[in-house]
């Protein structure tokens, strides 16, 4: 009995220690992922471990709703815009005070100080940039924090009516041009010289009327249309600037249905997007060639009154190395970096009150393998090192950039060994692949990532080097092939017309060759098929399986650039066997009603005959489509939309001769029996749903009974 009472006090003393140590771990590790070619969420090493969190900065004290925080490379200073103490705190990277700055002597000798600074940005030359958003000014110090000059509020004479200049954020180019976001503005970056003048918007947001919008405010009056939406650029939240010039601006303003329908067809367009990159002349440059554009999460509710998975809303950019940058999304309190392609390489953070995570995460700065990111609502900086894995992928970036590929060869296998689940190291494979010529290796990786616009590119290039070797061979064999078939055709042609002299023999194979002509002559095929009795319901049946075959074919045999993820023998006969069956009974129900003269045989056979096409032309097509390559399979897309459309016709035409129509009541006929299989689908959905539910009911009662006996 002692023993066991010891026995629970152990246990409970370990669970005592356990569960905070357990809790403590959940919260203190980031979570970092990325997202596959297929827009799963994919979890990967840590590529930051947090390390500790400040909230006391020397002498500064503690911050109040600070907006942000830069990294000063030139004199290894940590700045901060503590917007709540109207100041500028200058730290060291151990995070001890600097500087102070509270206020400071204008160039006429008198006192004045901030209200509310916003932004900061350190030039090259070591100058500091201070956005005095509520003071309507861009404050200038140079590297030892002395004033320098004040690049005052802009003149209303050449602003719009009703603009307000706030700065926010700002930005300084190697030629001393600044770049200024302004609150509430969506008139685009505000450029302006050295000195402060004014030279003119850039990069404003184009915006596209929605048309069906557009015919409804023509019936609006004024008052409704200033309460509908409004067609008006979105504003920015954030810049900055690189070394060659490039602005890098965001925005978190955007229409979210458009956000969501940009990732969903993965677009590469401007029109939507959170994060640009601002040429001179004004105009977007960002590459967008990743899984998904730069948008932060993948995946989101379309609607804002569907709020359960929010969009990210990216509110601030910061430059990295080789061509990476980095994305702070301030809903989902998240960082996400990617290359200078778009591709997203890791993404952590998240709400919360532990290490690693936020109340309001509003800044990032990076000093080398360091990264500061700022809690506005708690003050506070966390301080996290870049992680091996982390530091592997700024060296594969670089090397594959530099066009080192060995190098980067090598590394990309290092990162899959610590990650086998990164879809970016197998792209990065494939594209090392793709470069050195092996064309195979490249389509292999990219086979395994299902990215098919890469596989194409691959696959093209190996389809030119083996026609390059065995061209002609291989056009040799096409026009040999080519003459059989001609051939063939022609002798099934005069055998047709031999025994179309003849009176039906009831053979199979006559009855199936039969087809052949009634593929070109419709009206007298349909009536020799009926009146002449030139087919059966055999071979009829025959030729459904032939059809069916086809589509099964066609749909688990379809090539890799065509063949979908729900690709089964059900789905193939869906789409092909059922509809036809569908269309017999639907067509016999309402021309029993219209004096149709065909009986149920007589339209199961016709419909049967009128698959002879599809049946001779999809297995081909199918064949065909695997030495072609994406652009080449939409011409193959119309032949096969031919295909449908010649099927479609001999129906028509098979209906018109079984029942005796004239060309207006076949047409209604036709339109009656569409409607029909409508009918029929909503009648079987019905039912199978009964079904579902007395299945359901029965298996239920069972187990209660199960239970009581």
């Amino acid at each position: 009995m002692k023993r066991k009472i010891l026995s629970c006090i152990v246990l409970f003393a370990v669970l005592c220690i356990a569960v905070p140590s357990v809790g403590a771990a959940a919260v203190s590790n980031n979570e970092t992922y990325t997202y596959s070619y297929e827009g799963k969420m994919q979890i990967s090493p840590a590529a930051y471990d947090s390390l500790y969190e400040i909230s006391e900065f020397g002498e500064a004290g503690t911050l109040n709703a600070p907006k942000d925080i830069y990294y000063d490379e030139l004199g290894k200073h940590i700045i901060f815009a503590d917007t709540g103490n109207n100041r500028i705190v200058v730290t060291d990277t151990d995070f001890n005070s600097v500087k102070i700055i509270t206020g400071f002597k204008g160039a006429d000798g008198a006192e004045d100080t901030f209200d509310a600074p916003t932004g900061v940005y350190v030039t090259g030359k070591g100058d500091l940039y201070v956005a005095d958003t509520n003071n309507s000014r861009i404050v200038i110090f140079d590297k030892n924090f002395n004033f320098k000059n004040i690049l005052p509020p802009l003149s209303s004479d050449i602003l719009p009516d009703g603009f307000k200049y706030n700065p926010i954020a700002v930005a300084v180019d190697r030629a001393d041009r600044v770049y200024v976001v302004s609150k509430n503005s969506n008139m685009g970056v505000i450029a302006l010289d050295s000195d402060g003048s004014f030279e003119g918007f850039i990069g404003a947001q184009q915006v596209t009327a929605d048309a069906f919008e557009l015919i409804k405010r023509a019936f609006m009056t004024e008052e409704q249309i200033s309460r509908s939406i409004q067609f008006v650029p979105v504003e920015f939240s954030d810049l900055t600037v690189d070394q060659k010039g490039f602005v890098y601006v965001t925005s978190s303003q955007i229409d979210r249905y458009s956000l969501y329908s940009s990732v969903q067809s993965r677009s590469s367009d401007s029109a939507y997007a959170p994060i640009k990159k601002i040429n001179p002349a004004g105009t977007d440059v960002l590459v967008r060639n990743g899984f998904f554009p730069p948008v932060g999460d993948v995946i989101f509710d379309a609607y804002t009154s569907n709020d359960d998975t929010p969009a990210s809303e990216i509110t601030a950019v910061t430059l990295l190395d080789n061509g990476m940058y980095a994305l702070l999304d301030s809903s989902g309190h998240k960082i996400f970096v990617y290359d200078s392609n778009g591709n997203l390489l890791y993404a952590f953070g998240g709400e919360g009150s532990g290490l690693g995570v936020y109340t309001q995460l509003e800044g990032m700065a990076f000093n080398g393998d360091y990264l500061y990111t700022l809690d506005s609502a708690d003050a506070t900086v966390t301080v996290s090192l870049k992680t091996e894995y982390g530091i592997l992928i700024d060296r594969v970036i670089g090397y594959q950039d530099n066009r080192e590929f060995d190098k980067a060869d090598e590394l990309w296998q290092e990162i899959l060994v610590k990650n086998n689940n990164f879809d970016m190291a197998y792209l990065g494979l494939g594209k090392i692949a793709l470069e050195e010529g092996d064309y195979s290796r490249a389509m292999h990786y990219f086979k395994l990532i299902n990215n098919k616009t890469y596989w194409g590119k691959a696959f093209e290039l190996s389809r030119k080097k083996f026609l390059n070797k065995y061209g002609m061979p291989i056009l040799a064999a096409v026009v040999v092939l080519i003459l059989a078939l001609i051939k063939l055709w022609g002798f099934i042609g005069k055998y047709n017309n031999k025994m179309t002299e003849k009176a039906a023999t009831g053979k199979l194979k006559d009855e199936l060759l039969y087809g052949f002509y009634l593929m070109t002559h419709p009206f007298k095929g349909y009536w020799s098929l009926k009146f002449e009795k030139r087919g059966s319901v055999r071979s009829a049946t025959v030729l459904y399986a032939i059809g069916s075959f086809s589509a099964i074919f066609s749909t688990l045999g379809a090539c890799y650039l065509q063949k979908g993820q729900d690709a089964t023998i059900i789905s193939a006969l869906a789409n092909t066997l059922f509809p036809l069956l569908l269309w017999c009974v639907s067509n016999v129900c309402f021309t029993t009603l219209m004096n149709g003269k065909g009986s149920f045989k007589d339209v199961y056979i016709a419909v049967g005959y009128a698959t002879v096409p599809y049946s001779l032309l999809t297995i081909p097509c199918t064949l065909i489509s695997y030495v072609l390559v994406e652009s080449e399979l939409n011409i193959l897309a119309m032949f096969t939309a031919f295909t449908l459309a010649w099927v479609l016709l001999l129906i028509f035409c098979g209906m018109m001769t079984v029942h005796d129509y004239t060309l207006g009541k076949n047409i209604l006929v036709s339109l009656l029996t569409i409607i029909g299989i409508v009918f029929i689908l909503f009648i079987l959905l019905v039912f199978s749903n009964v079904i579902g539910k007395m299945i359901s009911l029965i298996i239920n009662i069972s187990q209660e009974i199960s239970y009581r006996s």
